[in-house]
């Protein structure tokens, strides 16, 4: 029997970020060593708690540490970044908003606490004593990350890789060039980008192949355990918010972006069409600031450092996170 994998979890806990936790807990070939909190999808207050609340609904232990609470560098410009992912949206003809990312997720309040050590130093320390077994999979804004690796740079050495979520070459989210992840922290995208560690991306092209429809949230309902009961009204209220906002080919779908990272971790071949590529980040401020540039050339300027994900296989995909969350505590 190969031994599980170790990993760090970063997240901006909004409701797909919720699924990935519950997922990757619950994966037997991953041994989840902590979850580490940023700002993105919420204030870094909200994406804590609710990643508190996703822990007491799971009925773990696992320890959460509370990383960074701004990005690196955007903050300091006003213009830039002037919207929030998850913000509200009016939809014409609707009495009420529409949002992504509710404030917080629609769980008991929890009485968990945190660690008292801040992500940024958790990583340097436990990267630093660890044998360069752990993977680090971020699935929100790579501030902690990129942090970490200018407090110690020697860390880079000592991660096998980095799994992350985020990006996009045909298809972008938060503006017309950019995916939120990326662009929320485009400098600490760029470097973590360039930081050597062998990264594989799962961006907007391979997340909006995997879409969960209603019939599967039906029956994650039907399971009849907490955790599978949330997920399914994380995942439905993603499928309203979609239907509005951004309407999948199938309309009764909608991506859960950040579990496929997960699931990619465990099962790399739910990632199709993966092609070694250089990418790099726009950091200029302007219209295509966020950007994801893939070099599509056959000669280029950089060497490649991103395996890129164009596709992934939804069916396994779906039915890996069903049965999965069929597994939890009741």
């Amino acid at each position: 029997m190969s031994e599980k994998k170790k990993i760090i979890l970063d997240v901006d806990t909004g409701t797909d970020d919720a699924v990935a936790i519950m997922t990757a807990y619950l994966e037997p070939e991953i041994d989840l060593l902590a979850v580490c909190t940023v700002a993105g999808n919420k204030p870094l207050y909200n994406t804590t708690e609710n990643t508190l609340r996703v822990r007491d609904v799971l009925q773990a232990d696992f320890p959460i540490y509370r990383g960074c609470e701004t990005s690196m560098v955007s903050t300091l410009l006003p213009s830039r970044h002037a919207v929030i992912h998850g913000t509200r949206t009016k939809v014409e003809g609707m009495k009420e908003d529409v949002n992504m990312h509710t404030d917080f997720l629609d769980l008991p309040a929890s009485k968990g606490e945190v660690e008292k050590e801040n992500a940024v130093f958790f990583y340097v320390k436990t990267l630093m004593e660890s044998d360069g077994d752990i993977t680090i999979v971020p699935v929100g804004p790579m501030t902690n990350l990129a942090m970490a690796m200018r407090v110690e740079p020697k860390i880079c050495s000592k991660i096998k890789e980095i799994v992350l979520m985020g990006g996009g070459y045909n298809r972008t989210n938060t503006s017309s060039a950019a995916e939120f992840n990326i662009w929320f922290d485009p400098e600490a995208a760029q470097i973590v980008m360039e930081s050597g560690v062998p990264i594989r991306m799962v961006p907007l092209d391979a997340t909006h192949q995997a879409c969960i429809n209603t019939d599967e949230v039906k029956k994650l309902q039907a399971m009849g355990n907490p955790s599978a009961a949330a997920a399914a009204s994380f995942i439905a209220h993603r499928i309203f918010a979609y239907s509005q906002l951004q309407p999948m080919e199938r309309l009764d779908s909608a991506p859960v972006h950040d579990a496929l990272a997960v699931c990619a971790v465990a099962h790399p071949q739910v990632l199709k069409d993966v092609r070694l590529s250089r990418v790099d980040i726009d950091i200029s401020g302007g219209f295509a600031d966020g950007q994801t540039i893939l070099d599509p050339r056959t000669f280029t300027d950089k060497p490649r450092n991103v395996n890129f994900a164009f596709g992934a296989d939804r069916d396994f995909f779906a039915d890996w996170m069903l049965n999965l969350l069929a597994t939890a505590a009741k």
